[in-house]
């Protein structure tokens, strides 16, 4: 792996911000493709699903069991969505 200086801390979150952008639009079919084919980004691909799902299993487990969790996350959930 190539050993890199950064002296920019704002070029990271900048080619991060633009490689959203461009996944975000329609016309970005080519760069999600050739992301996939990467084999370190589709690793982390499946790892941030696979994390999803669990997260998704925790909720779904703790709201079952907690009424007054779920009043709270439900609550929070809202707050967000109103910001």
């Amino acid at each position: 792996m190539a050993n890199f200086k950064i002296t920019d801390k704002k070029i990271i979150p900048e080619f991060v911000g633009s490689v959203m952008k461009a996944i975000a639009r329609r016309g970005a079919s080519k760069t999600i493709k050739k992301l996939e084919q990467d084999p370190v980004i589709k690793k982390s691909i499946d790892n941030i699903k696979k994390i999803d799902r669990d997260l998704q299993d925790y909720i779904t487990k703790k709201s079952k069991e907690d009424k007054e969790w779920k009043n709270r996350f439900d609550n929070t959930v809202d707050a967000l969505k109103n910001l």
